[in-house]
């Protein structure tokens, strides 16, 4: 692993509130143009995330063995019992 990774790299944020991630996270993670990262605030710390794909979704809940299947709910049901809307 680069020495880059364990130490972090710095960059500047830009006049518009643009970073430029480094090329080598980029080539790690399969980052492109037109990627999607999500960003989440933790303390004062910025964790900022590949969104991950259709696919990878898909695969990660296909991939899901050995855990019980939960009862499955009826949620227009649910709705409708909780904004119900006075009869007149």
């Amino acid at each position: 692993m680069n020495s880059y990774f364990l130490v972090g790299m710095k960059r500047k944020l830009g006049s518009k509130g643009q970073v430029v991630v480094p090329k080598e996270i980029r080539q790690k993670l399969g980052l492109g143009e037109g990627s999607t990262l999500t960003f989440e605030l933790s303390g004062n710390t910025i964790l900022v995330r590949p969104e991950p794909s259709p696919d990878e979704i898909v695969e990660r809940f296909l991939s899901v063995k050995g855990r019980k299947r939960r009862a499955l709910v009826d949620w227009k049901s649910a709705l409708d019992d909780e904004y119900k809307v006075p009869v007149r």
